[in-house]
């Protein structure tokens, strides 16, 4: 019983690890500029920048 228990917290430790690890490293990519931005960013600068109208 105790031994099954220590696999299942194991598991579950480097299933939260990969997790955070990946979570962690898409937002040092993202902070750095090396994530390409997606379509709501671009619009969003567009706008900022007077090259996209609402109107049209």
């Amino acid at each position: 019983m105790r031994t099954i228990l220590g696999i299942l917290t194991f598991l579950f430790g480097v299933g939260l690890g990969l997790i955070g690890g990946a979570a962690l490293l898409a937002y040092a990519y993202q902070a750095a500029g090396l994530y390409p931005p997606d379509d709501a960013t671009i619009k969003f600068i567009a706008r900022e920048r007077g090259w996209l109208r609402d109107d049209v």
